[in-house]
């Protein structure tokens, strides 16, 4: 018997190995065929080695890793176990069950022979120790071969056993994934930059504010973009322990080289004498002969390390001024940032008001609610652009007050007489600059409102006429209620202002000759009026007034400045303000005119550039909407005067501007009857 069992072994082992090879035959075709889909459920294994029912939500191309990842979702785990995997960690269910169904009939097959081994006195193991130690032998002659061409589709269990023994052997990989997930999760999702106001939502993710909302603009229902997971409120929370962090790792500095010091030069430069002496009057270092020459007469000197001592005591004098300064200008942010917030707060709350009221009557006045709501988009992000400028100007004081605040540090520690006293009185003067700047009346916190006026108390009051001629039949003439004369403002700097003047003389008087019962004019000249301060006056107007039905603006001589840098700054402003108008007033018409000549101006480059102005924002006025007046008469009739002595009357030449003014406003009213 002992002789016939050697030769029945072989046989069993060929059998076995034809039969494994087949059943990894089996395996690499389950694989190439295994394609994963979304939506469905696959058994994914865990970082532990778990495995655990998962649903596929979507997928992504991993360029680091030159891979395809997939996002999953366990079935019955908290959400913020989810996690990207790659394919090697999904399995199918019926995969996982064969291989365990597998693995039971041999632990089932190996307790059979060892109990019929046991059972006939045999001891096969002994036997067949030479055929192992020959597998292990070819296995590890085999291992390099499987480094250099890894199988992706390879048994999950060895490659994780040789994961971990990496992990031992190069601890130090460790800190790199580690910084590169770390940068990872202070990155938004959706711009791909470190998060900015972040804010968290119903599953538990992160995004910048400004993307969420931009993300959800629009939608009906809301879902998560990272999870894809349904929102029930669109409601998000302000992470403030994660803003902390981006904050802390945007202000890390980065490694840089430190360059090496290069002392100053010990001798003077002119003389080649040795560096003894400092000149109070010019802030530089001599040498004895510097003191006797012509460019340091009736100079005072001082040694150096008297001067070393004089300045010293004036330096450290300059710090505490600095560090109150500092105080102002950070507790100045803060108030800032309070009153951004007080202002983000109105915003929703106007935006709240405005829309509730709106559902009472939506289906009248939906095109009316959306215009509204456009300005106070406009207003309010114009507003809060001010304010925005404002904390960046503060915070720019206080980097570089922080900045001398350091060098002044550095140079205190500084014992070597001629690196600190060169540029010594420079610095000094550069730190009283900061300090004015930094507690000039002219710093302050701004703080811009929201008209509540405009914005909340008269939205139905306002609109009343409106939506009763809209909804309620229309009443007979008799009964109607009298209509308020609409408004005609004519806004203007010295030509408005005398203008007007000549109007209170002529027949058709102030109110241009119509009718008084439906128009009435109001003249708004103001001598030297700077273009940036229209806004603010119709603002201002409007929210005391209403808005008006036609604005009539000849504005701009006091703009035209000497600087072409200032020139074309003017240029642009003009015509942001002219687009911001028709977009902030949608119901009101604009007239724009050119502006007029001035005495000075004639046969230089002033009066060339204005005429290149008066071209272009013509050009963007009609874009806009605007009604261009036509005033070329004028324009002519004033230049004569200024060349020649009188060829007109100024009293005649204001009444035909008015006259220009009149015809212009009458169209724009014959233009909105035929509409």
């Amino acid at each position: 018997m002992a002789a016939q069992s050697p030769a029945r072994e072989p046989e069993s082992v060929e059998e076995e190995e034809e039969t494994m090879e087949e059943e990894e035959e089996e395996e690499e075709t389950m694989e190439e065929e295994f394609t994963v889909q979304i939506g469905s459920t696959y058994s994914c294994k865990r970082s532990d080695g778990t495995y655990h029912d998962a649903e596929v939500v979507k997928t992504r191309m991993n360029k680091r890793a030159g891979r395809e990842e997939y996002y999953v979702r366990y079935a019955g785990l908290n959400c913020r176990q989810n996690e990207w995997v790659d394919k090697t960690r999904l399995v199918l269910v019926k995969q996982v069950e064969e291989e365990e169904d597998a693995a039971n009939e041999e632990d089932e097959a190996v307790d059979e022979t060892n109990q019929e081994t046991s059972e006939n006195g045999n001891e096969p193991q002994k036997e067949d120790e030479p055929e192992k130690e020959d597998d292990e032998a070819e296995k590890e002659e085999a291992e390099p071969e499987e480094e250099d061409e890894p199988e992706p589709e390879e048994d999950e269990e060895p490659q994780a056993k040789k994961i971990r023994v990496e992990v031992h052997e190069a601890p130090g990989n460790s800190s790199v994934v580690a910084s590169d997930d770390f940068a990872e999760e202070l990155t938004c999702l959706l711009c791909n930059e470190l998060f900015k106001d972040p804010v968290v939502v119903e599953c538990g993710h992160n995004f910048c504010r400004t993307c969420i909302d931009e993300a959800w603009e629009g939608q009906e229902s809301f879902t998560c973009p990272d999870c894809e997971e349904e929102i029930t409120e669109k409601r998000c929370t302000s992470n403030r322990a994660l803003a902390n962090l981006v904050k802390k790792a945007a202000t890390t500095p980065a490694k840089t080289i430190v360059k090496e010091k290069v002392p100053p030069p010990e001798n003077c430069h002119v003389h080649e004498e040795r560096l003894k002496l400092f000149c109070k009057d010019d802030g530089d270092l001599g040498c004895v002969i510097c003191r006797e020459s012509l460019k340091h007469a009736n100079h005072y000197f001082l040694p150096i390390l008297d001067a070393m001592g004089v300045y010293k005591t004036e330096l450290s004098s300059m710090v505490t001024p600095l560090e109150d300064a500092l105080k102002v200008a950070e507790k100045m942010a803060k108030q800032q940032n309070e009153k951004i917030d007080k202002h983000r707060t109105s915003m929703k709350e106007y935006r709240e008001h405005i829309e509730s009221e709106f559902v009472k009557m939506h289906n009248v006045l939906k095109e009316r609610e959306e215009k509204l709501l456009g300005k106070l988009q406009t207003e309010g992000e114009s507003l809060l652009s001010e304010m925005e400028d404002n904390i960046a100007k503060i915070q720019e004081n206080i980097d570089n007050i922080k900045e001398s605040i350091a060098t002044a540090s550095e140079k205190m520690n500084d014992g070597d007489s001629i690196s600190f006293l060169t540029d010594i009185k420079t610095f000094i003067k550069k730190c009283q600059d900061e300090q004015k700047e930094a507690l000039s009346p002219g710093n302050t916190v701004i703080e811009k409102e929201l008209s509540e006026e405009a914005y909340k108390v008269p939205v139905l009051a306002s609109m009343f006429e409106e939506l009763k001629t809209t909804v309620v039949p229309a009443v007979s003439s008799v009964s109607a209620v009298p209509q308020k004369p609409k408004e005609i403002w004519i806004i203007g700097n010295f030509w408005i202002t005398q203008a007007a003047r000549k109007a209170q003389s002529q027949p058709d008087g102030a109110n241009l000759g119509l009718d008084a019962e439906q128009f009435t004019v109001r003249w708004m000249g103001k001598s030297m009026l700077l273009w940036k301060q229209l806004m603010p006056r119709i603002r201002e107007s409007v929210a005391t007034l209403g808005a008006p039905s036609i604005v009539f603006i000849n504005m701009g001589s006091s703009d035209l400045g000497t600087s072409y840098a200032n020139f074309q700054q003017f240029r642009h402003h003009v015509k942001t303000d002219l687009s911001r108008l028709s977009m902030s007033y949608p119901d009101t018409a604009f007239i724009w005119s050119a502006i007029m000549p001035r005495k000075e101006w004639l046969n230089s480059e002033l009066e060339e550039r204005r005429q290149v102005f008066n071209s272009e924002v013509a050009i963007c006025a009609t874009k806009c909407g605007f009604q261009v007046a036509s005033l070329p008469l004028v324009e002519k009739m004033a230049s004569e005067n200024y060349c020649v002595n009188a060829s007109y009357s100024w009293y005649y030449i204001y009444g035909v501007f008015n006259t220009c003014i009149k015809e212009a406003v009458e169209k724009e009213i014959k233009k909105q009857l035929n509409q």
